[in-house]
């Protein structure tokens, strides 16, 4: 992350990329239902477990839309994986509990089948989110297409083929069409993913407009003297009201000159930066190879090891240990 200008590149920590981590699962969801095509009930209990793991492709579908169209987060969103893994383990538990004839079971189905509705919905949509006159032509060409081809297989799986009469030659095929459709799916997936590796999304954020009022007062100088200078964050119960009392201004100004000029999300966020600015100089510094990286996060601002772990993570990608010993590593 940098602090002088200021614009912000959060790190994932090393995590997974999410659109690989989503496509893996939305192949395996998909490779399970064309084979529970062709397998049927034959093989009992291995076909029901193939089955539900093909009940999941909607789900994985929306998580990895969501992966292609939403800009990376320092942390992953875990709600939404809650979600699909409710809605597949409900699924398994009808499936298996074979009474489907009471209304609890009926009610959970219903809600079941409108959550996956509701999931194949906004996955067509995520595209739309954000498609606008900043974008690139070679993004909004391949957000329209994705969405084109995302509807197109849509309206033929699930609206077409479940709306054909019991007689028509569609209904008699409508596993065949429905796998042709997963296929398609699937290749346009990989399509997609390996198009966002070739053009990641690139995080632009609109320029703030500046509070005038803070910048004419020189709040932003006048801020960073007070982290760099006077050390203020280095006091570990820090609020915007200390900061605002030593410079004379009310608090809002303080957050509009945060937020605004200075480029932080937050307080805490600004407020972390600067602390973990002057623990990865103590850390690098042979002369303070001595201390334990706990007083040297007690130095710097920190009440406990903890959060300045999960901050000096999320800033550097790197543990405060590991960012020691690579300092102190030889060229």
């Amino acid at each position: 992350m940098r602090a002088e200008g200021l614009g912000t590149t959060p790190r994932s920590g090393g995590r997974p990329d999410d659109t690989l981590l989503y496509g893996a699962l939305f192949a395996a969801a998909v490779g399970a239902f064309c084979l529970s095509q062709i397998i049927g009930r034959r093989l009992g209990l291995v076909s029901e477990l193939v089955a539900v793991a093909g009940d999941a492709t909607c789900g994985w579908s929306w998580l990895l839309v969501r992966a292609l169209f939403q800009p990376a987060r320092p942390r992953r969103e875990l709600w939404p994986l809650g979600l699909v893994l409710i809605l597949v383990a409900s699924g398994a538990v009808l499936r298996w509990s074979g009474a489907s004839a009471g209304p609890l079971p009926r009610m959970v189905g219903n809600l079941g089948e409108l959550v996956s509705s509701a999931l194949l919905l906004l996955a067509a949509i995520e595209p739309l989110k954000g498609l606008n006159s900043s974008l690139n032509r070679g993004e909004q060409g391949f957000r329209l297409t994705f969405m084109a081809g995302y509807l197109a297989s849509l309206a033929i799986a699930v609206i077409w083929v479940s709306g054909a009469p019991a007689g028509e030659l569609t209904a008699q095929e409508r596993m065949a069409i429905r796998t042709a459709c997963a296929i398609f799916s699937l290749l346009g997936m990989g399509a997609a993913i390996w198009y966002r590796h070739r053009h990641p999304l690139s995080v632009t954020r609109p320029e703030r407009q500046r509070d005038r009022t803070s910048d004419a007062n020189g709040l932003a100088p006048a801020l960073r003297q007070l982290m760099v200078q006077d050390g203020l964050y280095t006091r570990q119960s820090l609020k915007v009201a200390d900061v605002a009392r030593r410079l004379g201004e009310p608090d809002y100004k303080i957050t509009a000159c945060i937020t605004g000029p200075l480029g932080f999300r937050n307080f805490n966020q600004m407020a972390n930066h600067f602390r973990i600015t002057e623990a990865k100089r103590q850390l690098a510094d042979p002369a303070y190879e001595h201390l334990p990286i706990l007083t040297i996060a007690y130095d710097c601002g920190f009440g406990s090891i903890g959060p300045f772990n999960r901050a000096f993570k999320l800033e550097t990608g790197l543990t405060p240990q590991q960012f020691r010993k690579a300092s102190s590593v030889p060229g």
